[in-house]
């Protein structure tokens, strides 16, 4: 079989690969390895009383251009104007964003269950995920829905429901099979459940967190797997991906410091996510980074990390300027990326909406930055810093 590695090549993958192409263990074979998971007897005597005692059930019953102008100058070429999308097409989009919400509902649902001590099971997750897997669009709407973060809570619902696209995101950028997309969505949606254990006073502390309380967070993917152990043996194999989400490359990881082939490619997938979602969302200790900074911040610090076929697959994927961001260039110009480019993905094609000096353009007009040599993106805007 071929790995990610020939898969992605110059961020482009072939069209027609089927799934036998892409190297993904087969889900089986973790029932097989069920065996040789470490025994961890300090964990299983410190597990929250709240998991020991909970009767959980073993069951489980981009809008951008359509076209591209066959011009050889954009610069004035005007964009539909609102007027022109038809009731149909923004019912469409309403349909597709309002899926976040009801991401959203289930994955609480779920958290509030845990914190009650109430059964849960996962058959609607599996829905909605396949729908969204299924509508055309969908992942890439919910992405510039989930980056962009407006009226979006700062919670760990959220947090699991941004890994989620993400991870889609980038499964689609391999390939995947709508089964695999599937599979990975449903773990990337639940890998952090046991994050619920965690005491809130650490979660949210602002300050620099003690050895002691860095030990407890680390026993969040135990938590997470011995919840989703739960659901039975028809879902084993979720529980042990998303054991290993917090494994890296070259062992650094835990709970297991599994290297390389060792570590699931959904585990790997969601790992790389899981980090860029928490760089881009504000934590107490710090202002969220933007999309760009966080993708700079991956490659450079963590670089050792996570292999360079997923950190390749992050940065031609999760754009580092995500479609309908705002940014500024060089000449001072506001504008809002409207079609990105994976060859290119530093250089976007943007909606100019401000001049140089704060002022609304009369008429929209777009730039395709690989056309415009002398101007770039100097930085990314906020919607609520942008001029009135």
């Amino acid at each position: 079989m071929a790995r990610l590695s020939d898969l992605i090549k110059q961020g482009k993958v072939p069209e027609k690969k089927l799934k036998e192409e892409v190297k993904i263990r087969d889900l089986a074979s973790l029932k097989e390895d069920k065996e040789k998971i470490v025994k961890i007897t300090q964990e299983e005597e410190s597990i929250p009383e709240d998991i020991i005692e909970m009767d959980l059930p073993v069951e489980a019953v981009e809008e951008g251009l359509s076209e591209k102008p066959d011009v050889k100058s954009l610069d004035n070429i005007l964009l539909p104007s609102e007027e022109e999308v038809t009731s149909e097409e923004l019912e469409k989009q309403k349909q597709i964003e309002d899926l976040y919400g009801i991401t959203y509902n289930f994955i609480e649902g779920i958290l509030n269950n845990l914190k009650r001590k109430q059964k849960f099971t996962i058959e609607k997750g599996l829905e909605i995920v396949s729908e969204i897997v299924n509508t055309e669009k969908a992942a890439y709407i919910l992405y510039g829905k989930a980056v962009q973060g407006k009226g979006i809570p700062d919670n760990l619902a959220a947090h699991s429901v941004n890994v989620c696209v993400y991870a889609l995101m980038l499964g689609i950028g391999i390939n995947y099979s709508r089964e695999q997309l599937i599979e990975l969505g449903i773990t990337a949606l639940l890998h952090d459940i046991g994050m619920v254990f965690i005491p809130e006073i650490i979660v949210n502390k602002s300050g620099k967190l003690t050895a002691t309380e860095l030990e407890t967070i680390r026993k969040h993917p135990y938590y997470t797997y011995k919840i989703l152990q739960t659901l039975g043996e028809k879902y084993s194999w979720i529980a042990e991906v998303a054991y290993q989400e917090q494994e890296r490359e070259g062992g650094q990881g835990y709970p297991r410091g599994l290297k390389g082939d060792k570590i699931h490619d959904y585990a790997k997938i969601i790992g790389i996510v899981d980090v860029y979602e928490a760089l881009t969302h504000h934590r107490p200790q710090r202002k969220g980074y933007m999309p760009h900074e966080a993708v700079k911040l991956i490659l450079g610090n963590q670089k050792d990390f996570f292999s360079n076929d997923i950190k390749r697959l992050l940065l031609t994927k999760l754009s580092c300027f995500p479609l309908g961001s705002y940014v500024k260039l060089n000449s001072k110009a506001i504008c809002k990326v409207v079609e990105i480019n994976e060859g290119s993905p530093l250089r976007p094609t943007v909606e100019i909406l401000f001049d140089s000096r704060g002022r609304k353009l009369p008429k929209k007009k777009i730039t395709k930055l690989t056309d415009a040599p002398l101007l770039y993106i100097i930085g990314t805007v906020y919607e609520s810093d942008l001029p009135l």
